[in-house]
């Protein structure tokens, strides 16, 4: 993932970071902690963090706004491979496959965004182990959230 992240990231100038998922959920809640961990940790002007929860159209404002050059979704995605395996992914490519509790698909929100800033767009995707109402986060899914702060800590350190 780092190395696809890196080309992903080529010319960035500014990039905003959208948490997905429920926080009620279980794993359905690493994306929005990924963005929480950022918070404490990655200090620039030039990386917008966005808890997006269960309704991340609700941001679309402030992130047209802030003009990114590039957009990371982070969410929960069942892709059939094991707990906290990570992927990128073209978010139209996984359409249905997002086990959160979205109002719209990520797949429709990319495209609006990606006609609104021209911004470049991706979807870092975590294969959750569960996602029931209630549940506790699991380890593979800790595990995988704290890989995926510290891959794009060193990604977004420079800007």
């Amino acid at each position: 993932m780092p190395l696809e992240l890196s080309s992903f990231l080529k010319g960035a100038d500014r990039v905003a970071i959208v948490g997905v998922g429920s926080e009620m959920r279980g794993d359905d809640a690493a994306g929005i902690e990924v963005v929480r961990r950022l918070r404490h940790k990655l200090k620039s002007s030039r990386v917008l963090l966005v808890e997006g929860g269960v309704a991340p159209e609700n941001f679309t404002s402030p992130i047209r706004r802030f003009k990114p050059s590039h957009v990371i979704f982070i969410d929960a995605t069942d892709f059939g491979a094991k707990p906290g395996e990570v992927i990128l992914a073209e978010p139209e490519a996984i359409i249905g496959q997002s086990i959160s509790t979205h109002t719209l698909p990520l797949s429709i929100l990319a495209g609006y965004l990606r006609e609104q800033t021209g911004a470049k767009i991706i979807l870092l995707g975590i294969q959750p182990a569960r996602a029931q109402m209630g549940a506790e986060m699991s380890e593979p899914i800790k595990d995988a959230v704290e890989k995926v702060n510290e891959v794009l800590l060193r990604e977004l350190g420079s800007l």
